[in-house]
């Protein structure tokens, strides 16, 4: 697909007989972070889960990690699946992702989980929040895949997402091996980091790309202990049709923390 071979989970109503519904990882994860939530909105939605490029069993090229070269990436699997329009959720870089997908493409709605956008709304200041120390870092060229690759990734991603979530324990010690076994293939690190890499073109590319169109509903959700409401704030800058809701006793990584309240948001927006 688009000369990217991605891995994928694919469940829920069979192909053709319900909306497609593609749901699209952060760092420091892989497609496993929707296992929680992926057999309940199969009840309604084909649900397909890739590896982002770059992660776990997906390819993992040396360039294309602007968000809108991945975002062309999840189109062609979209494509091939015959399953355009579709939804589209994503969740930290899933969410940026997604966003550009949306920019480009047909969707039929657009959901961005607890993430600040390249270029969008108060970019420039949220990128300098100690709340996303990690941004400068991973774009450090070669410094972080020297300090953490070859036997430390278990203690930085562990360390990682127990910083950022507010529910200790809803991320299991299974849930993190699994993320770690995702990053530690040869050249998986250095991909996820090419993808911070790419922020300022991402934020050129979503500047360029002007408002989302007028007719696409817009879910914003921020997890209660994490962005909360800025997430909507920043969508209100580029799209009028923004619904926003804050996930109650959730962190950043809302669909583990609180899976039952992030379907329950979904489907109440897209039906």
């Amino acid at each position: 697909m688009n000369d990217v071979n991605l891995h994928y989970v694919i469940g829920g109503r069979a192909p053709g007989s319900a909306p497609l519904m593609l749901l699209v990882h952060g760092f420091p994860q892989n497609w496993w972070c929707w296992n929680g939530v992926i057999a309940e909105l199969g009840e309604r939605y084909t649900v397909v889960a890739p590896d982002l490029k770059g992660v776990g069993l997906s390819d993992k090229p040396a360039g294309g990690y602007t968000k809108r070269e991945m975002a062309a990436d999840l189109h062609a699997l979209v494509e091939s699946l015959h399953g355009a329009p579709a939804h589209i959720v994503g969740h930290d870089i899933g969410g940026m992702t997604a966003y550009a997908y949306a920019s480009r493409y047909p969707a039929r709605s657009l959901t961005i989980i607890d993430v600040t956008l390249p270029g969008i709304g108060d970019w420039d200041q949220a990128i300098v929040d100690p709340h996303v120390w990690h941004f400068a870092f991973h774009q450090r060229r070669d410094l972080p895949e020297a300090l953490i690759v070859g036997g430390r990734e278990h203690v930085y991603i562990k360390s990682f997402i127990n910083r950022q979530s507010f529910r200790r324990g809803s991320i299991s010690h299974s849930d993190i091996n699994e993320y770690v076994e995702a990053y530690t293939h040869p050249g998986a690190f250095r991909s996820a980091m090419e993808m911070y890499r790419q922020f300022p073109q991402d934020a050129i590319d979503n500047r360029s790309a002007g408002r989302l169109p007028d007719e696409l509903p817009v879910l914003a959700i921020g997890g209660e202990r994490s962005w909360a409401g800025r997430v909507g704030e920043r969508l209100g800058t580029v799209s009028s049709n923004v619904t926003s809701v804050t996930i109650a006793d959730a962190g950043h990584f809302v669909a583990e923390e609180q899976p039952e309240r992030l379907v329950d948001a979904i489907f109440k927006f897209c039906g």
